[in-house]
């Protein structure tokens, strides 16, 4: 390898995943020493040039999108990493966000609105493997929660689907056949996108009738008019910056793991999800406030003061009508945030258990330990491992 690395880049620039990926190869250039980049912008189905079948620079970062690019990148002789996983069996490591944990934050966040009707729209079935695995996960929980899962598929058209018009159409006559209220997952910001526009079309409105979660966190997309999709931030720049270790250790002739997993970060709430599905004002009443004010240490008694009920009352309406106590969604949204807190800062369990509310270290980690499956020491090395490949685990 020259003394200054020759990479080349062939991430899409068309939408925030991939800027945010190529930030992230910067910063981790910025750290660890200058490379010499061959990199022009692209979008995903852009072809790869016929002539990288002979290059011969010393590294690869590519979103590998169809059989004729893994082709061409294997020709060339320097080392590949794969930041799309769409391809299977390439050969090349894949470095991209845990699709387990993306099915994970969008189910407890439609889940938490109260909703009892969930949806997925996806793409057509093998046209975005990765695509497909946020949906399976998601129907796989949900219909362990006991849901009753519908879903979306195109119909016609051949292996890509049918034209945009015709699936739009079919889009929205699916999203009018929908038990109300319902919340539907889709698979991406694109597709979020073109469910709200289904629903503007057939007069739904949105989140009364239909709450609407994405996959991205593309603030173009999210935020492209009056109705605001709420979407899943899946960590882009951690790829971009993990891809760019890996790399190097490949350049290297070091080993790298096969497959490597970033941690989505967290569930930006916007307007299409900004609704509960709960008929009861004051039941209504009591989540939002404990939503607001879990962290800041109230208790059943606070809430029960906040919206004027008697507590038994409120208990068992609130109980028949989320299906937990309201002492156990206090619990809920302090782990929430503890979670996030321990994934995103360095801050001590310690520390964490009082801004997040609890009484007591001790309690905090009794609690964490019962409703997590791990203790909170653990969860955070566990993301640790996930999100720094020089952990001896992932190297294994």
């Amino acid at each position: 390898m020259s003394t200054t690395p020759r990479v080349a880049l062939f991430v899409e620039t068309s939408r925030a995943y991939g800027r945010g990926v190529l930030k992230g190869i910067w910063q981790h250039v910025q750290e660890h020493g200058r490379w010499s980049i061959l990199f022009r912008p692209r979008g995903l189905e852009e072809p790869t040039p016929a002539w990288m079948a002979s290059w011969r620079g010393d590294g690869i970062i590519a979103h590998v999108t169809n059989l004729r690019t893994a082709a061409l990148l294997k020709r060339s002789a320097a080392p590949c990493l794969d930041v799309l996983g769409d391809i299977q069996n390439t050969g090349f490591p894949v470095v991209k966000t845990d699709y387990q944990r993306i099915a994970e934050m969008a189910f407890s966040h439609l889940a938490g609105l109260g909703l009892q009707n969930l949806a997925i729209c996806g793409l057509r079935r093998g046209h975005r493997p990765r695509l497909d695995e946020r949906c399976d996960a998601f129907q796989v929980l949900a219909e362990e929660a006991g849901y009753d899962v519908k879903l979306f598929q195109p119909r016609g058209g051949g292996p890509y689907g049918p034209s945009w018009a015709k699936e739009q159409k079919q889009v929205v006559d699916w999203v009018r056949s929908l038990p109300k209220p319902i919340g539907i997952f889709a698979c991406n910001d694109i597709r979020g996108r073109e469910v709200l526009d289904a629903c503007a079309t057939a007069n739904i409105p949105v989140p009364e009738q239909v709450a609407v979660i994405g996959v991205g966190n593309d603030e173009l997309l999210c935020e492209l008019n009056d109705q605001r999709l709420t979407s899943i931030d899946v960590n882009p720049i951690r790829v971009g910056y993990q891809s760019a270790d890996l790399l190097c250790r490949m350049m290297a002739g070091q080993s790298v793991p096969a497959k490597f997993n970033v941690t989505p970060r967290r569930v930006v709430e916007r307007q299409s999800t900004d609704m509960l599905a709960v008929e009861d004002p004051e039941v209504a009443n009591a989540v939002k406030y404990i939503r607001l004010y879990a962290c800041d240490a109230i208790d059943v008694n606070d809430v029960v003061q906040e919206v004027s009920l008697g507590r038994r009352v409120l208990e068992r309406r609130f109980r028949a009508l989320l299906g937990r106590s309201l002492k156990s969604e206090i619990v809920r949204v302090r782990l929430t945030r503890a979670r996030e807190l321990l994934i995103e800062t360095t801050l001590s369990a310690t520390a964490i258990s009082y801004r997040c509310g609890f009484s007591s270290p001790a309690y905090f980690m009794d609690h964490f330990h019962k409703k997590v499956g791990v203790t909170a020491i653990e969860f955070r090395e566990s993301a640790r491992r996930e999100q720094d490949p020089d952990t001896p685990e992932e190297l294994e």
